[in-house]
């Protein structure tokens, strides 16, 4: 980008040696005409809404949940199955799902609409990896960089050469790359979200290897922190302007903070202690639980978008809690009794989706 007094020009090379693709103009002091509504309506927009009651509160809100992962027969593929020794198997794809099923009907209760992105344990993109040799082949060549980080964990010490590469390739591009790309596009074509919320569960690095972390932590993340290798690719250079001209930030930020006071109230668990580093940065002034961080899915998704992650999967209270399952009412879990943990997360985010709403209504 080459930025100017009067406007920002954006060219497709870091050369600019070409013309740009588009000239932003900044407005002036005074504009003579309203600037253009964002993709999505604001809280202000929905509070302005004659329908909204105390009784609905979330009438006219539209929210997509994105129950991360894919879970099931995929679990191993995508890199999000692992079994603990003495415990068992968690499938992060199928937690997600369950919490986002709870998340659906809680918010429909309250009024809003809801676009649930998958309700089952298999990729929306309807494509298979034996269909993605050649462009798996062509990705490892050219283009590696926008194969997942966990791509490079699982063949470190593969020859470059090595059949097993390429079929990870063709995995994680199928699993990661493609299957986000396709569930944001699903979105676009069938619902016009306010707000979406991805639906994820932490863990520490070594629950790779089934070990368990004796504390637990929660964080929330929002877009932004973009990386200057990231922003080699054209692709998050385009989703990068897109987002910023659309201004989610002020509504994620918003919505991620309600949400985490709700889970900090509940759990009582400090915040993963990210802050300012190479690929996060804090949002809200002495608020450690929100962050920016350029997810995939905070990216690929329009408009405000905000992922959760809380808890430490590898805990092992967490862990006992996940492997039972969701229930009613309370079970002794752990030594302790405890609500479905399902159910908390659930609850922990339409209540502070409401929150952010109730308050945006009332100011």
């Amino acid at each position: 980008m080459r930025i100017r007094e009067d406007s920002v020009e954006v060219y497709s090379t870091v050369k600019k040696d070409n013309q740009p693709l588009v000239v932003v103009h900044f407005a002036p002091s005074e504009p003579a005409r309203q600037p253009r509504p964002p993709s999505y309506r604001t809280p202000r927009d929905i509070r302005a809404m004659s329908f909204v009651t105390t009784e609905l509160p979330l009438a006219g809100l539209q929210v997509a949940i994105e129950p991360a992962d894919i879970g099931g027969r995929w679990a191993r593929m995508e890199d999000r199955s692992v079994d603990f020794p003495g415990y068992g198997r968690i499938n992060e794809g199928d937690i997600n799902l369950v919490v986002g099923r709870l998340l659906r009907d809680k918010l429909q209760k309250l009024g809003a609409r809801v676009f649930l992105v998958r309700d089952q344990t298999e990729p929306v993109l309807a494509v298979r990896t034996e269909q993605l040799r050649g462009l798996a082949m062509d990705v490892l060549k050219n283009r590696s960089e926008i194969l997942p980080e966990s791509f490079q964990s699982q063949t470190a010490s593969l020859p470059l050469d090595s059949p097993r590469r390429l079929h990870i390739a063709e995995e994680l591009l199928l699993t990661k790359t493609l299957e986000t790309r396709a569930r944001a596009a699903l979105v676009r074509a069938s619902f016009r979200a306010d707000l979406t919320i991805v639906l994820q569960h932490n863990a520490t690095p070594a629950s790779c290897e089934g070990r368990l972390n004796p504390i637990n932590r929660n964080i929330f993340f929002v877009h932004g922190a973009y990386t200057s290798i990231e922003l080699r690719q054209s692709e998050q250079r385009f989703r990068l302007l897109t987002k910023l001209l659309d201004d989610v930030t002020p509504v994620e930020s918003e919505v991620a903070a309600a949400i985490a006071a709700r889970f900090k109230d509940a759990t009582g668990y400090p915040s993963v202690l990210s802050g300012n580093s190479g690929n996060t940065r804090l949002v809200i002034p002495g608020n450690p639980y929100v962050l920016a961080r350029n997810l995939a899915f905070n990216r690929e998704h329009d408009g405000p978008v905000v992922v959760t992650e809380p808890y430490f999967m590898n805990q092992a209270e967490t862990l006992a809690r996940l492997l039972a399952g969701d229930y009613p009412g309370k079970r002794i879990i752990a030594g302790k009794l405890q609500s479905s943990i399902f159910q908390e997360y659930a609850n922990c985010v339409a209540a502070g989706i409401h929150e952010a709403y109730e308050q945006a209504r009332t100011n």
